[in-house]
């Protein structure tokens, strides 16, 4: 009831919503389509169709009929009617389609003389049920009504918009069918009722505006409005004419009188419409897309006994009009669909060039909140209401939301409510379902929602304001439960029709079917896109398999030939070894050799070597800046498989050249000079000079065959050696096919750091500690320890291990692996930064790219370990090192 708020505002509680659910069940359960009984002012009589007998009769058949109830029941119609009139009567108990009345629009028909009639007739279980009314016959309309009809929708298509459309139409009515008020009463979402036109005589205070309870018009009444277009009542006040006998004698059932035109109105109703001060009504149905849109519902002041012809006219304009409505409603939701397509193009344009819908959709234009608003628009031309994207998680916001924190626990909560729902989910009242929704309902008592994925679950959300409404109400919708007069139990009516204020809060704007319809358009849309990309992701997905497979089988080829070449290494240098010293020896510098071409292979990602590059490599440690060397040539650039043979046999070249020729004496000279050939291959010549004098050897070594043989084989050239006294003389000649261009330049080899070394600074007896994970290369580094006289201090070969024994073991410097079975050692290095102690790291890294920013310039030792070049760098470190300490 009233909350105490000024001129009658009332703002709705539950316990009253429920009270007016008990008034709309209570009503619900009246059987009004067996009333058993019919309007007193005509008669009706119920045919057996095989034998044409009188099975039911009421109403007043001796005034119409000319016989008495009692003489008609259980006797065949022959004596009543014409013989005409009889082949017409079994002609329609032969249609098969005959639910709803035919209206028998004769107005010369007659039973009793003087008396014409109007006739409708219609079919229940087998039986005719046939009705008769007085005519009318100075009706202007009698002769012609469709001209009626041509009057009442005439200027229809002029109609500006809807509201005007629904004015003419109940002047029109009006002008017709000459009752005292013609009212458009619109069903809402909730059921309630809403004038929404209204035409009237002067007199009569108006109606338009006004809401009605949905418990004014129970859903059984609401079910035979569907069924039939026009409902009549000529007066509230009669006394209804029994259908003798009660119940079909046949059957044994009561009539179904769904559809007859004369069927007794509900107690309940005649008794709401005096409450109303209305002594007769007729109610044309509105019937859009097969639901009841609304009704046109007429009253009068006094008893008002329409002719058969005008009502015959209304139930057809009643069809026409709703036509005319449903194609209105059609062409608006088209137009309004065509308006958002529009904007959806270009939404999916605009996506095309991002990769993230999310921001795709809310910060470019146009957006998500140009496609579906979020409220009205404001006097300043904004919108109300905003629009959110969670995607994988994340959240995006466009307009006024709730919070991020409320959004997440939203979507949670709609990941199982929407389970059963197409994708699309709608409310206008969300804290009515949702209840932590009342914390926010001032942004967003509304939401639309679309489900774009499930696993993850991605929503975009619309959220629209409270909407805080006040409506007019045709007295107090909260209709109290009472009694009948009789102590029945049969519910009465409301009397006060007052009108009241109605505040309605927490509810939103309602989604009209136009944005329910772009909602699904974006929707599809948007799974078109998304599979676009998991389509795409999964390809890509399968060609990073596919390289990935390659990129192992190469690796597994390239290892693997590797392994093969060096175990051939061991088996051809110990055959040509004078002791194993001189094995030991020349194996490790042949893999060391092999080693630094993998390197500058791995700088180019395996395209290919330069010439310069390959042999400032190799010759480094012979002192080509004291012009010991002298390097001359083109900018040329050998493949993997020709880089690596040349490279054994530079390698070759000068570890002869050290030990007999011009690299084993103070005067010694060496001159490389290449050149791209004529034909597109390459020629180098390797020219040793002021070296000892040259004997030709008596026997052809290994390091020889490697020159001449390996060269031939795996490239297809050929090399060629010249002992000449003043010094060997190496041509070597490379086919085309040899040579590359790179796409990637070969990173240019860092010049060493030149410290001074003081042997003074040295520690006595250093300490090392080592980091590393390999067995092997721990025994070599024990090894070399030993020999040098130096204490180890670890081995540390796990992650944890190494930053225990930096933070608390005692020593002077630190060899650390890079890569501890998948964990960097970048934590370990920063400790002993902190600490100041020197160290360096050990990698088979390409050493120009594996340190990280803070550790650039670090000392690098490479890996295959060369004992001699790692003493003489962790010397260099512990000097330098001790030298800052001092």
């Amino acid at each position: 009831m009233s909350n105490g708020l000024p001129d009658g505002t009332i703002i709705m509680t539950d316990s009253i919503l429920e009270r007016d659910r008990v008034d709309l069940t209570n009503c619900d359960r009246e059987p009004i389509h067996i009333p058993g009984a019919i309007l007193p002012h005509g008669a009706m009589l119920v045919l057996e169709c095989d034998t044409l007998r009188v099975l039911q009769a009421a109403g007043n058949t001796e005034g119409l009929l000319g016989r008495p109830l009692a003489e008609l029941l259980d006797r065949p119609v022959d004596g009543l009617f014409s013989r005409e009139q009889v082949n017409l009567l079994r002609a329609l108990c032969k249609e098969t389609d005959l639910a709803k009345p035919r209206h028998l629009l004769n107005p010369a028909l007659r039973i009793v003389a003087e008396q014409p009639l109007d006739a409708s007739a219609h079919r229940v279980d087998n039986a005719l049920v046939v009705e008769f009314e007085a005519a009318t016959m100075t009706d202007a309309f009698v002769a012609d009504p469709l001209a009626a009809v041509q009057q009442m929708v005439e200027g229809f298509g002029s109609a500006a918009s809807l509201y005007d459309l629904c004015q003419m139409a109940t002047a029109s009515v009006r002008r017709v069918a000459q009752y005292d008020r013609v009212m458009i009463y619109r069903f809402m979402a909730d059921g309630s009722g809403w004038v929404i036109a209204e035409s009237r005589i002067p007199e009569l205070a108006p109606f338009l505006d006004l809401h009605y309870p949905a418990a004014d018009i129970p859903q059984q009444a609401r079910a035979l409005y569907l069924k039939s277009w026009l409902r009549l009542i000529t007066q509230v006040d009669y006394d209804p004419a029994p259908l003798m006998p009660t119940l079909n004698p046949r059957t044994g059932k009561p009539l179904d009188m769904s559809y007859a035109i004369l069927r007794d109105v509900s107690p309940i109703h005649r008794e709401y419409l005096r409450n109303m001060g209305i002594d007769a009504s007729m109610s044309i149905s509105i019937i859009v897309a097969g639901k009841l849109w609304g009704l046109i519902a007429c009253h009068h002041n006094s008893p008002r006994v329409l002719p058969r012809h005008l009502r015959a006219v209304c139930e057809l304009f009643g069809s026409m009009f709703s036509l005319q409505l449903e194609a209105r409603e059609r062409s608006e939701q088209f137009e309004a669909r065509l308006a958002s397509r529009k904007i959806l193009q270009e939404l999916m344009l605009n996506l095309a060039g991002v990769e993230d819908y999310a921001y795709g959709l809310t910060q470019q234009t146009p957006n998500l909140l140009d496609f579906i608003h979020g409220g009205d628009i404001a006097l300043d031309g904004s919108r109300g209401g905003g629009v959110a994207v969670r995607v994988e998680g994340e959240v995006t916001f466009l307009g006024t939301t709730p919070t991020r924190a409320e959004i997440l626990a939203l979507t949670e909560w709609l990941t199982s409510y929407m389970t059963e729902t197409e994708g699309i989910f709608s409310t206008d009242r969300l804290s009515e379902i949702y209840a932590p929704a009342k914390t926010f309902t001032n942004v967003a008592s509304g939401l639309l929602v679309i489900a774009v994925s499930r696993d993850p679950s991605d929503f975009i959300l619309w959220f629209r304001p409270e909407l805080v409404e006040t409506a007019l109400w045709a007295g107090d919708p909260a209709k109290p439960v009472t009694i009948g007069p009789d102590g029945d139990g049969r519910l009465s009516p409301r009397k006060s029709f007052e009108v009241w204020k109605h505040t309605v809060r927490n509810r939103a704007l309602p989604w009209s079917p136009a944005e329910l319809d772009s909602a699904f358009d974006l929707r599809v849309s948007l799974l078109q896109v998304v599979l676009r990309r998991i389509e795409a992701a999964s390809r890509e997905r399968a060609k990073a398999h596919e390289r990935d497979k390659l990129l192992m089988a190469e690796l597994d080829h390239r290892v693997k030939n590797t392994l093969a070449n060096i175990q051939a290494l061991v088996t051809q240098s110990s055959r040509s070894a004078e002791s194993v010293t001189a094995f030991v020896e020349g194996l490790d510098k042949r893999i060391h050799s092999m080693a630094k071409a993998h390197s500058l292979l791995t700088q180019s990602r395996w395209e290919g070597v330069s010439v310069d590059g390959m042999l400032r490599e190799e010759l480094d440690a012979y002192g080509p800046a004291s012009g010991v060397v002298s390097l001359a040539g083109d900018d040329a650039v050998l493949t993997p498989k020709s880089a690596l043979a040349l490279s054994l046999a530079l390698h070759e070249l000068a570890t002869n050249a050290a030990k007999y020729g011009a690299f084993s004496i103070a005067t010694g000279h060496v001159s490389v000079k290449w050149q791209v050939r004529d034909d597109g291959g390459l020629g180098l010549s390797w020219t040793e000079s002021g070296g000892p004098p040259v004997v030709p050897p008596t026997r052809r070594g290994f390091g020889s065959s490697l020159i001449e043989r390996a060269l031939t084989l795996e490239t297809g050239g050929r090399a060629t050696i010249d002992y000449r006294p003043g010094g060997v003389v190496c041509d070597v000649v490379l086919p085309r096919a040899s040579l590359v261009e790179l796409s990637v330049k070969p990173v240019a080899k860092p010049e060493p750091l030149k410290t001074e070394i003081v042997q003074d600074a040295m520690p006595a007896m250093p300490r090392l500690l080592i980091v590393e994970d390999s067995y092997l290369l721990i025994l070599a580094l024990e090894n070399m320890c030993e020999d040098l006289g130096w204490q180890i201090v670890g081995p540390a070969t796990r992650l944890d291990e190494a930053m225990e024994m930096a933070r608390t073991g005692t020593f002077d410097a630190a060899l650390l692996d890079v890569n501890l079975d998948g964990e960097m050692s970048w934590g370990v290095a920063d400790v002993l930064m902190g600490r100041g102690i020197p160290f360096a790291f050990s990698t088979g890294y390409d050493q120009t790219d594996m340190l990280p920013e803070h550790l650039a310039g670090s000392l690098v030792v490479a890996k295959p370990y060369r004992p001699h070049e790692v003493e003489h760098q962790l010397r260099q470190m512990m000097t330098a090192g001790a030298q800052l300490m001092t």
